[in-house]
């Protein structure tokens, strides 16, 4: 599991072997988790700043954030449909 999918892990620990499953099988779920990780530390940059311009980014962020973690739990619904296991 890459540095960037643990942030997925840590929003849904509930998920994560789930996650670490799906995202190990699935390239596409693995560039979500992926994406979702580098939203993540581009917030946390944004808000360690005191650039005006990063705050505007940093709610750019928070709604990226949000979408991801939607396409996550979208995809993981999916695969444990078809896969049967409880995630």
């Amino acid at each position: 599991m890459s540095e960037r999918v643990r942030y997925i892990v840590e929003r849904f620990p509930d998920l994560a072997s789930a996650v670490k499953q799906y995202s190990s099988d699935n390239r596409f779920f693995r560039g979500l988790c992926e994406d979702y990780g580098e939203a993540v530390e581009a917030l946390l940059q944004c808000e360690s700043s005191n650039n005006p311009t990063d705050f505007e980014r940093a709610d750019a962020c928070r709604e990226l954030i949000m979408d991801l973690e939607r396409e996550v739990l979208i995809e993981l619904h999916r695969w444990n449909d078809d896969h049967g296991d409880s995630a």
